[in-house]
């Protein structure tokens, strides 16, 4: 399997990857699933990346994990119950498979909004995304082998271009759009 802990060009099969899954969790999850989104930097065209996908999945009631939890570890996926985000609740691969992380959150909560805004705000501002490719591969470069200081190291660009996100969506009126699967 390939290396994936590596920021990689932006590769437009990662949509693929995300609808390939997106539709088997919408089977799985019916109408359990308000939202199903391809989230984080594989979704954005355009901006270099690890190569893992992530999915957002929104929920009605998120404290109430035996409504989903099964049907997304009939998928190939483990809870990681020691995930230490209360916004969420964390999926990832079983051992042995492409890397994925599937974000399961409360519908129309902040955390959710605040992904949905990122992702979309990034597909429309290519200079943002572009400095957001560069700090990672920065960050990478130097600490390829400290996954947390690398992920640390990333709050201060991010957090920048929330603000701007922020603005641009008052300006803009924005929603999210429809869902991805």
């Amino acid at each position: 399997m390939e290396n994936q802990w590596r920021i990689a060009p932006h590769d437009p099969e990662w949509r693929d990857r995300f609808l390939d899954l997106g539709i088997k969790l919408r089977e799985a999850l019916g109408e359990l699933a308000v939202r199903i989104d391809h989230v984080g930097s594989t979704s954005v065209p355009g901006l270099d990346a690890k190569p893992i996908i992530d999915i957002q999945i929104s929920v009605v009631d998120l404290e109430n994990v035996s409504n989903y939890k099964g049907k997304i570890e009939s998928l190939g996926f483990q809870w990681r119950s020691d995930n230490s985000d209360k916004t969420k609740i964390y999926f990832r691969e079983v051992p042995g498979n492409r890397r994925t992380h599937i974000h399961v959150r409360r519908a129309g909560s902040f955390s959710e909004q605040m992904t949905l805004l990122f992702r979309d705000y990034l597909r429309e501002h290519p200079e943002d995304c572009l400095r957001y490719a560069e700090e990672k591969h920065r960050l990478m470069a130097l600490y390829i082998n400290d996954r947390p200081k690398y992920v640390e190291g990333k709050g201060p660009v991010v957090w920048s271009i929330l603000q701007k996100a922020h603005i641009w969506s008052m300006e803009v009126g924005w929603q999210p759009g429809k869902t991805d699967a």
